[in-house]
């Protein structure tokens, strides 16, 4: 039944892939290969991977014990949860919204899906194809602004995930404490990304650069700031905008391939960050089509909110360091955060940002790249949320172990049954491995 119901998922994404693409552009001017690449491919291969597994996933693990007087027999297996709210996001808001729910449906759990209200042509559509398609005891999208998700986060769901701020996680969070409500959260954060000498090259600035500016920086795991070693300071500079006007051209607003803002308020916000430094490259803006150009930052003050918020938009800071541990000791980066980058062949540098990073992934001269594979699980540490899905992550983070325990004795040992004695508690001591 759940394989059935992720086909028929699967099948709606095939048969309205150009509704959803024409969704996505309205809602944030995507273009058709990010849409389809970044949005609709990663939940086919999602889906694809999960159903080749979950049978092995989902079946009974069976062990037997021997001990002293009994062999204890177990039986694991996984449970749904039962009843679990999804709640979307407006950065990605048809894989965001829909990858959670893959996992929901391959943990046997209903699903009642919130996507967000700042991304309503895509809501609008998801509405309209999964309700149509799917009866509402098994799953069922409701529209709706913050107030709908402060009713549904209060509604005795078994389980709520979320996708978005720390801010309103937190309010999730609060919600849910109150019927003790297990809560998967998935956060932001300032990721780092470290270019030293050793892992320069136009390929792995042109790498960085894409994954800063694809959707027009608003991805949770886009480097957030570039830390560029001072020796190749300068030329980093050159390749990133070598590497801007190959992708966009020099007039990014009349690209095809450049993306959009998603609300006004947003836009506002990351307009904001933009005169907190000297503009190397780009700075232009227009509220009236939320175009903001890729723009590259220098000479930023320490302290400004740009170094210290997530930007979540196509403003990328540029900073040189001259020693990897000075960097790391003086506090400008988020240890914390979704994920980590660095561009390096130096073995010690890797191991030590791996060492000083808490982020549940870290990216060795790449970026943006792992978040597409189910085989690697996503999620976040601290400030940037807790819990993990995608692929088996997905399936466990949604179920939970139940075990059958069945014994068989052979002989009955007494000294456990009170009044108690010295003898008993040392032959205990003794045995406490065959006897426990």
């Amino acid at each position: 039944m759940r394989k059935k119901q992720l086909l028929k998922l699967k099948s709606i994404l095939l048969e309205r892939e150009k509704e959803l693409t024409d969704a996505l552009y309205a809602d944030l001017g995507k273009p058709a290969f990010e849409s389809f690449s970044s949005e609709i491919a990663v939940l086919l291969n999602e889906i694809d991977y999960v159903c080749r597994h979950l049978s092995n996933w989902n079946r009974s693990r069976k062990s037997r014990h021997l001990k002293l007087g009994y062999v204890e027999a177990l039986r694991k297996k996984r449970h749904p949860y039962g009843s679990v709210l999804v709640i979307g996001s407006w950065n990605y808001p048809v894989q965001l919204t829909l990858m959670p729910v893959i996992g929901a449906i391959a943990g046997g759990n209903s699903c009642v899906v919130k996507p967000s209200e700042y991304a309503p042509a895509s809501a609008e559509l998801l509405k309209k194809i999964i309700n149509r398609a799917f009866p509402p005891e098994q799953l069922h999208v409701v529209t709706g602004d913050g107030q709908t998700a402060g009713l549904l986060t209060s509604a005795p769901f078994d389980l709520i995930f979320f996708t978005g701020s720390g801010q309103t996680g937190k309010l999730v969070a609060d919600q849910a404490a109150k019927r003790l409500t297990p809560v998967i959260l998935e956060l932001g954060g300032k990721n780092p990304c470290i270019l030293d000498e050793t892992g320069f090259s136009p390929a792995a600035v042109r790498d960085i650069v894409w994954g800063k500016f694809l959707n027009a920086g608003q991805t949770c795991i886009a480097p957030d700031t570039l830390f560029v070693h001072q020796s190749v300071y300068e030329q980093t500079l050159d390749e990133i905008s070598a590497a801007l006007s190959a992708f966009y051209g020099e007039q990014p607003q009349a690209s095809g391939d450049y993306g959009r803002i998603c609300t006004d308020a947003h836009f506002q916000k990351v307009v904001g960050f933009i005169g907190q430094g000297t503009v190397r490259r780009g700075g232009a803006h227009d509220r009236s089509d939320r175009f903001i150009a890729p723009t590259v930052l220098t000479d930023i003050e320490p302290g400004s909110s740009v170094l210290r918020e997530e930007i979540f938009g196509p403003v990328l800071p540029v900073i040189p360091y001259a020693d990897l541990e000075t960097l790391l000791s003086g506090g400008s980066l988020q240890r914390d955060a979704l994920t980590g980058y660095i561009f390096s062949t130096n073995k010690h540098r890797i191991q030590r940002f791996n060492e000083y990073m808490r982020s549940s992934t870290i990216g060795v001269n790449q970026v943006i790249h792992h978040a597409a594979s189910p085989h690697i699980s996503f999620g976040g540490v601290g400030q940037s949320g807790y819990g993990a899905y995608h692929g088996k992550a997905g399936f466990t983070a949604f179920s939970y172990e139940k075990t059958h325990v069945r014994t068989y004795h052979y002989l009955r040992f007494p000294g456990k049954f009170p009044p108690y004695s010295d003898r008993n508690l040392n032959a205990l001591k003794k045995l406490r491995k065959w006897l426990l």
